[in-house]
């Protein structure tokens, strides 16, 4: 018989989701790997159940018996190896096919909130992906199944025996620890900060191209921004000269955009930020995420640098509270959700750093730029990008930084904006960043967001005096 173990505050959240929506792919995520060689498959399936073995989550499903959610922990693997065969499938037909794969809703009563899958156009050109649902991982979970995988099978084929010890916490503890917290003196204090922060404070709406559906479709799509290194370099220089961290200039630098393009002020801004502080955690497969909520206020003086420094203090005070589920936060501050989604963030921003000491994980990221395979075991791998977290939101934008440039994504709503759209947003977040770099002390009411051709092109029509000039 399964034992039964708790749920998080996030994973009750993403309970309730999936119960008001069980056919939406929305809240899977995963990670993949492009195989430019023969594998074989023997060895991997042997390795995947040494993962399995190693983290309780992978063997875990969630269920209701007695009307309270639970997770249900097996001693038995719950997926096998599924091998699709797709022959001279071009790159679009597979990219179609591993999407397909990835956004399938899971059966989390009985086969549990993860599936391990081949995708194979010939002996040589696979791509294995590993697909879950965010009640069971995230993304530095999604990266340690897929490392522990690769080390076995790495094992497996030098015939050294790679035995997975079992990690030092557990996620039971990160459960117990957060019910804790939240019932001892810190909590209450916890909850008076992030109720001061929200009141009279609304979530940034950015104009729709739509109406917002009343029953929405969940669909999303990305729009992929490069800032390259002829950026980077002053935006570190810019960031450093105020005395805050890359990640709160640009921080600082959207919010500023934000405030002309929407004309709001005293609004909500959301970050997923990782729980994963304590270092028995840190080979923990799980949910360790939590959302961050910032606001947004400005003057007719307020300059970029005043909204970096405002950003970073709001980061730092975030990360020391980092402990008080944002789920809860809506139901404590009477933020209930809505067909809008959340009543207190619309819109995020993050930040994902690159920095790692897992040398697979490092070979691969090198090895983006150019797309180049890179040899591990037998194997020639390459990463392979999935589209993560579209349609969750109106939009999440994510910053992930190398040495050289920024890749900046714009996920967004289908259901409420058209790909212009969100185009020409991108380009005013360039615009800003340039400004706020070119004059850290200029006033963001001073901030055009549209110039040239543009300009002119809405003045021919009358649209001179709309929210973007």
């Amino acid at each position: 018989m399964p034992s039964r173990h708790p749920l998080s505050h996030a994973q009750q959240a993403l309970w309730f989701l999936r119960r008001v929506a069980p056919t939406s792919g929305v809240y899977n995520t995963g990670v993949a790997l492009e195989i430019r060689s023969a594998v074989d498959l023997s060895r991997l399936d042997r390795a995947i159940s040494e993962m399995v073995a190693r983290h309780e989550l992978a063997r875990s499903t969630f269920d209701e018996p007695d009307g309270e959610p639970v997770r249900l922990l097996h001693g038995h693997r719950l997926a096998d190896l599924d091998v699709r065969e797709l022959p001279q499938a071009d790159d679009p037909s597979l990219s179609r096919a591993v999407r397909a794969e990835l956004i399938a809703p899971f059966a989390l009563e009985q086969s549990g909130a993860f599936r391990f899958t081949l995708l194979r156009r010939s002996a040589t050109n696979s791509v294995l992906l590993i697909a879950g649902h965010h009640i069971a991982t995230d993304a530095t979970s999604n990266w340690l199944m897929l490392r522990d995988v690769m080390q076995v099978y790495r094992g497996l084929t030098e015939g050294e025996e790679h035995r997975l010890t079992s990690p030092v916490g557990s996620y039971d503890e990160y459960v117990t620890k957060e019910r804790a917290l939240l019932a001892s003196p810190r909590g209450a204090r916890l909850e008076r900060y992030w109720h001061e922060l929200c009141e009279n404070a609304l979530p940034v709406t950015i104009p729709t191209d739509r109406s917002r559906p009343t029953t929405p479709s969940n669909a999303g799509r990305t729009y992929h921004l490069q800032l390259g290194e002829d950026r980077l370099g002053p935006l570190r220089e810019t960031a450093r000269a105020a005395g805050v961290s890359l990640f709160s200039f640009l921080l600082g630098t959207f919010q500023s955009l934000l405030h002309r393009y929407t004309r709001q002020n005293g609004f909500l801004v959301g970050c997923p930020t990782t729980t994963r502080m304590s270092p028995a955690m840190r080979e923990v497969v799980g949910n360790f995420i939590n959302t961050l909520v910032f606001r947004g206020d400005f003057t007719p003086t307020t300059t970029f640098r005043d909204a970096a420094l405002a950003a970073d203090q709001q980061v730092k005070n975030g990360i020391a509270r980092v402990g008080y589920p944002f789920e809860l936060l809506t139901r404590t501050a009477n933020r209930p959700r809505t067909s809008a989604g959340s009543s207190l963030c619309r819109v995020t921003f993050n930040m994902i750093g690159t920095a790692t000491p897992d040398p697979l994980l490092r070979l691969l990221l090198d090895g983006a730029g150019d797309g180049k395979p890179v040899p591990f075991a037998d194997l020639l791998l390459a990463p392979y990008e999935l589209p993560q977290a579209e349609g969750q939101l109106d939009l999440a934008v994510s910053v992930r930084q190398s040495t050289e440039s920024l890749a900046v994504d714009f996920r967004y709503d289908v259901d409420l904006f058209d790909p212009d759209t969100i185009e020409r947003f991108a380009r005013y977040f360039v615009r800003a960043v340039d400004a706020a770099v070119a004059d850290p002390d200029r006033p963001v009411s001073r901030l055009r967001l549209v110039e040239g051709a543009e300009l002119a092109g809405l003045l021919g029509l009358g649209a001179g005096g709309s929210v973007h000039d």
